[in-house]
C-alpha cells in the first residue's frame, strides 16, 4: 500500500517539474495560462483524492489486521483452554477407571498388612507417582500413630518420622484436611518448629484424617520435596480415596482382631500350639522347596512348678507374660514365630537360620533372661529357662522328628544344670 502511495506522490511531483516550463512560457496568454492552472489543480485533487482513499484503506486494513490478530490469539488460547480440559478430563475418567478396581480389590482383601500396602502403592499410581504416600494408623493401646506402609518417591531417602510429625499431629487435633501448599510461607506453623522436627526436604504436603463413625483409625498423608506441588484438586481426589479405604482399613482391623483372638494365647499375647504347628509346617514346605536351613527351639522355665507354689499361681502367670515378652523381642527376625507349646513351655521357629547361630541366640536369651529380676509378692526373683535346639536339615528331615530332636535337647538342658541351650 505505501509503494502505491509513494508512486503517486512521484507522479505528482513530475508533472509539476515540466508544467513549470510550460506555465511560463504561457505567462503572455492568460487564456492558456488559466486553463494550465484549472488543469493543474483538478489534478492536483485527484492526486491528493487518491492519495487519501489509499491512506484510510491502509489505516482500516491495519486495525482489521490487529482485529484478526487479537482474535486469533484469543482463540489459540481458548483452545489450548480446551486441549487442557481435555487432557484432565481424560485423566480423571482414567483415574475413576482404576479407582473402581481399587476399590474391588480393597473390599476382598482382608490382612491389614497387605490392605496398607495396596492403598499406598495405588495411591501413588492414582496420583502419578509423584510424591511420597504414607500410611500412619493409631495404636489402639499407645494411641499414637505408627507408620504401616509407605511408598517412596526416591527408594534412597529415609524416614524417620515413624509416629509423624507436626502436620500429622495437626491434622489428628483438629480432626480436618490439611493442605500446604508451601510449607515455608504457612501461617499455621512456626518455621523453627519445622526445622526442628522435620529432617526432610519437604515443600508440600496434603494430609487427611482417616475415620469412621465408630473409631479413629489414623492419617493418609502425600508429600513431596518442593512447593507447590499439591492443590486443592489433589485434595478433593484425595478425599474421595480416603472416603474408600476408611471402611476397607476397618473391616480389616476387625478381621485382624478375630484372627488374633483365634490363634494367639489370652495370657501371654504370642501364639498358640495350633498355629506355630501349622507356620512349622509351611517352614518346612518352603526350606524343602528353597533348600534353605531353618532351626527350631523349645523352651522351657526352670523350676516353674516351684514358682506357682512359692508364690501363687498369679505369679505365675507374670512369669509366664515376662518370658513371652522377651522372647518376642530377642527372637523377633524375619518370618520368626514364637508359640505356647503348652504349660510353661514355648517354641520358636527361626527360617533360614543354622543350627550354630540358633544356638548362640538360645544361648544369648538364657543370659539376658537370668539377669532380670521379677518382682513377686515384692521378692526379685531371677527366672531361667532350659532351650533344646535342632535344625533343617542337619538334624531332622520331618517336621515330627525335629520336635522330638528339639525336645530330647531340652531334657539335655535341664539334666545338664538348666539355665542353658543344648
Amino acid at each position: 500500500m505505501c509503494k502505491k502511495i509513494s508512486s503517486f506522490t512521484f507522479l505528482f511531483i513530475l508533472l509539476t517539474f515540466f508544467s513549470l516550463p510550460i506555465l511560463f512560457f504561457q505567462l503572455k496568454n492568460s487564456f492558456l495560462l488559466f486553463f494550465s492552472f484549472f488543469g493543474y489543480v483538478i489534478f492536483f485533487l485527484l492526486v491528493y483524492g487518491i492519495y487519501y482513499r489509499e491512506r484510510r484503506l491502509s489505516i482500516v486494513e491495519n486495525l482489521i489486521q490487529q482485529e484478526l490478530n487479537e482474535r486469533h490469539n484469543i482463540l489459540e488460547k481458548e483452545k489450548k483452554h480446551l486441549l487442557e480440559l481435555d487432557r484432565a478430563l481424560k485423566l480423571k475418567i482414567k483415574n475413576y477407571a482404576r479407582l473402581e478396581k481399587f476399590t474391588e480389590d480393597l473390599n476382598h482383601e482382608t490382612s491389614l498388612d497387605r490392605s496398607s500396602d495396596l492403598i499406598v502403592r495405588e495411591v501413588s499410581e492414582l496420583f502419578g507417582s509423584r510424591g511420597n504416600v504414607l500410611l500412619y494408623l493409631i495404636n489402639e493401646k499407645s494411641r499414637k500413630l505408627e507408620l504401616r506402609s509407605i511408598n517412596k518417591e526416591n527408594e534412597s531417602q529415609k524416614f524417620k518420622e515413624k509416629t509423624g510429625d507436626l502436620f500429622d499431629h495437626w491434622v489428628l487435633r483438629h480432626n480436618q484436611p490439611l493442605l500446604v501448599e508451601d510449607v515455608a510461607n504457612d501461617f499455621r506453623f512456626d518455621p523453627d518448629r519445622i526445622r526442628q522436627e522435620v529432617v526432610r526436604p519437604l515443600g508440600s504436603l496434603i494430609c487427611l484424617p482417616l475415620e469412621t463413625p465408630t473409631n479413629s483409625l489414623g492419617i493418609l498423608r502425600l508429600d513431596a520435596p518442593v512447593p507447590d506441588f499439591y492443590h486443592a484438586d489433589d485434595l478433593r481426589f484425595l478425599s474421595v480415596i480416603a472416603d474408600i479405604v476408611e471402611l476397607s482399613l476397618e473391616n480389616a482391623l476387625y478381621f485382624s482382631h478375630m484372627q488374633e483372638l483365634s490363634i494367639t494365647d489370652g495370657l501371654t499375647g504370642i501364639y498358640l500350639r495350633r498355629y506355630a504347628l501349622e507356620r512349622l509346617k509351611e517352614e518346612f514346605l518352603r526350606a524343602e522347596r528353597e533348600k534353605t536351613p531353618f532351626s527350631f527351639l523349645m523352651v522351657d522355665i526352670d523350676h516353674f512348678k516351684k514358682i506357682n507354689d512359692s508364690y501363687g499361681h498369679m505369679a505365675g502367670d507374670v512369669v509366664l507374660k515376662k518370658v513371652a515378652r522377651m522372647l518376642k523381642e530377642s527372637f523377633h527376625l524375619p518370618g520368626g514365630v514364637v508359640g505356647r507349646f503348652g504349660g510353661e513351655e514355648f517354641c520358636v521357629v527361626l527360617p533360614y537360620i543354622l543350627k550354630a547361630e540358633a544356638l548362640k541366640l538360645a544361648e544369648n536369651f538364657c543370659r539376658i533372661l537370668s539377669g532380670r529380676e521379677i518382682i513377686l509378692r515384692r521378692e526379685k526373683v531371677n527366672v531361667t529357662v532350659s532351650i533344646g535346639v535342632a535344625s533343617f536339615p542337619l538334624d531332622a528331615q520331618k517336621e515330627e522328628d525335629l520336635i522330638r530332636l528339639a525336645d530330647e535337647a531340652l531334657f539335655k538342658a535341664k539334666r545338664g544344670g538348666r539355665n542353658r541351650a543344648c
